[in-house]
C-alpha cells in the first residue's frame, strides 16, 4: 500500500484493487463559456487571448477573462486548435494505442461539449478500439450529448464548481461574476446531468474541496443526485493540508466508512470509496507522489509541494498548424514533444517501464 495521509485511517481489511493506467487525455477544443479563476487549461495558453506565433510571449490572462494558471512558468510553446475527426487524428490515436497500449480516451478542453463534431470524435475513437469518456461543465450537454451517446460515449465526468449561482459566481473572473449568468450555467448543468442519466450514460460529479467552507456543496449534491449520480470529491493540491482536513471533516460528519481502495499503476491519481449510513456511496480522489524516474529528476518543481500533479498521464494536443504534440506534465509544457518524435523517444519507453514497475510495487 502507498503512504498517503488519506489511507492512514483505512483498515487493513478494506479491499484494495490495482489496475494499469491505459488512458490518453485529449484536449479537443480550447473554447469555454466559463472563466474559473483556478483553471489550468490543460497547461496551454487560452487561444482566444494568444496568437500561435507569439511563443514565449503568451499571457496567462487576457480579454476573455479566462486563465491558465501554470502558463507563467510552464514553458508552453504552442496554442491549441480543435481536433477534427479525420485521418490525421485516427493515425495519432492508432500510433499511441500501439506504443503505449491505451484502451481509453478522456476528452477534455476547454469545454468539450462546445465542439460541434464531438459525436464524430467519439465515434472515430471507438472505431480505433478506445472506450471514450469526457469531462464537462455541462453548459452545452443538452444539445450535444444525445449524439455522443449514440456514438458510444461511455461516461461523463461533470465538473461542479458551484451548486448555487452564488457559489459559481464566486470562482469566476471578477468581470464575469454575475449571479444571473451563473444561474443560467447551473440550470444548463442540471439539465445535462438529468439528460445523461436518461440516456444511460455513466454520470459522475467531480467536486473539489479546497477548505471547510465547501463541505456543504457535497451535502447538497448528495441530497439532490445520490444514488443516481456517482459523486467524487477531489482534494485541492494548491490548498494542501487544509483541503485534506476539510475532506476528513466531511467524512466524519457523514459517518462514512471506507469500503474500497482503487490504485491505478502508472498514474498519480487514486481513489477511496466510502459507504454512508443510508447505504449511499461517496468516492474521494487523491494524488500520490509518483514521478517519471528520469524525466522528473532535477526538475525545479520536484521538491516538496511544488509539484502539484506528479506524473498523471499522457496528454495529446493539436496546434493551429495541424501538428499533434504529446505532453507529460501541465507544469512543464516545455517537455512536450511532436507526436512522431514522442513515439520513438526515451520518454515513451520510460512511461512503459514506470507502469510496469509501479504495478509490480503496488501488487507486491
Amino acid at each position: 500500500m502507498i503512504d498517503h495521509p488519506s489511507l492512514r485511517s483505512v483498515s487493513s481489511g478494506v479491499p484494495v484493487s490495482v489496475t494499469m493506467d491505459r488512458t490518453l487525455r485529449i484536449k479537443i477544443i480550447d473554447a469555454c463559456g466559463m472563466t474559473c479563476t483556478f483553471c489550468h487549461n490543460e497547461g496551454t495558453p487560452v487561444s482566444a487571448d494568444n496568437h500561435e506565433d507569439h511563443a514565449g510571449e503568451f499571457g496567462a490572462a487576457g480579454r476573455s477573462g479566462r486563465v491558465s494558471i501554470y502558463l507563467a512558468t510552464n514553458g508552453a510553446r504552442f496554442t491549441t486548435a480543435p481536433v477534427f475527426p479525420d485521418g490525421t487524428f485516427r493515425a495519432a490515436l492508432t500510433q499511441l494505442r500501439d506504443v503505449l497500449d491505451f484502451d481509453e480516451v478522456h476528452l477534455t478542453g476547454g469545454e468539450p461539449t462546445l465542439h460541434p463534431r464531438l459525436p464524430q470524435i467519439v465515434a472515430l475513437s471507438r472505431s480505433v478500439g478506445y472506450k471514450v469518456s469526457v469531462t464537462s461543465n455541462g453548459e452545452n450537454g443538452v444539445r450535444i450529448l444525445p449524439g455522443c451517446a449514440a456514438a458510444g460515449l461511455d461516461h461523463v465526468n461533470f465538473s461542479i464548481f458551484g451548486t448555487t449561482a452564488e457559489e459559481l459566481a464566486q470562482v469566476q473572473n471578477f468581470r464575469y461574476r454575475s449571479h444571473s449568468l451563473a444561474g443560467r450555467k447551473i440550470d444548463a448543468l442540471e439539465r445535462s446531468i438529468s439528460l445523461s442519466l436518461d440516456l444511460g450514460l455513466g454520470a459522475r460529479a467531480n467536486v473539489v474541496i479546497p477548505n471547510r467552507h465547501h463541505v456543504r456543496r457535497v451535502y447538497r449534491l448528495l441530497e439532490k443526485y445520490s444514488p443516481q449520480l456517482s459523486i467524487r470529491v477531489l482534494s485541492s493540491l494548491a490548498d494542501g493540508q487544509e483541503s485534506l482536513d476539510a475532506i476528513d471533516q466531511l467524512l466524519e460528519e457523514l459517518q462514512a466508512q471506507p469500503t474500497e481502495v482503487t490504485l491505478n499503476a502508472g498514474t498519480s491519481g487514486f481513489r477511496v470509496g466510502y459507504q454512508l449510513p443510508d447505504n449511499r456511496t461517496l468516492f474521494v480522489k487523491h494524488i500520490r507522489s509518483l514521478r517519471l524516474p528520469q524525466t522528473c529528476v532535477g526538475c525545479r518543481f520536484n521538491k516538496g509541494t511544488n509539484c502539484h500533479e506528479g506524473y498523471y498521464g499522457v496528454r495529446l494536443y493539436r496546434d493551429p498548424r495541424g501538428a499533434f504534440h504529446v505532453g507529460v506534465c501541465i507544469q512543464r509544457m516545455d517537455l512536450c514533444l511532436p507526436l512522431e518524435e514522442f513515439v520513438t523517444s526515451n520518454v515513451c519507453s520510460e512511461i512503459r517501464k514506470l507502469r510496469e514497475q509501479d504495478y509490480h510495487d503496488l501488487t507486491a
